[in-house]
């Protein structure tokens, strides 16, 4: 009996750590995004959740909810919705890497150059968890081409 409940307490610990870790990505996010010098450049934001809103509407994508909104309702949204699983900011405007490196606090780990669009993985100390890959911890997706910018964390998870 006693093992049995060391090991549902271990399980709900495990669940609150990984709740707390994704909320807490895309919130740092969310605070850079406010914070930068380029917030006057958001087009919108896209939230991914898994949890619905009282408040906000959203649109199934089938396995998550994507909220699309402004960089005030991203934060709402965020605060009030549960199983957050990232968030993207979409910029009206091509952005040099350079610019999202510095306004986010990132380190470019790897950068994928396609026909229309470059795309940069890095890693922003602040924006929470990540995902593994090639053997680092990548939080931050960078999407730059032609008259936009879309940076997500830790992925972005719809069309850019």
């Amino acid at each position: 009996m006693k093992k049995f409940m060391l090991i549902i307490l271990a399980v709900a610990v495990a669940a609150a750590i990984t709740y707390t870790a994704t909320g807490r990505s895309s919130e740092g996010l969310i605070e850079k995004a406010d914070s930068a010098q380029l917030s006057a450049d958001i087009a919108k934001v896209e939230v991914y959740a898994k949890g619905e809103s009282d408040v906000y509407t959203y649109t199934e994508a089938g396995a998550f909810n994507v909220y699309r909104c402004n960089l005030r309702g991203a934060g709402i949204i965020v605060s009030e919705v549960d199983n957050i699983l990232g968030a993207a900011v979409f910029y009206d405007r091509e952005l040099t890497l350079s610019e999202v490196l510095e306004a986010y606090g990132a380190k470019s780990l790897s950068v994928q150059k396609t026909q229309d669009c470059t795309i940069v993985y890095a890693y922003s100390q602040g924006c929470g968890y990540g995902v593994e890959t090639d053997g680092k911890t990548v939080n931050m997706q960078i999407v730059l081409k032609e008259g936009s910018t879309v940076v997500g964390c830790p992925l972005i998870m719809g069309s850019y």
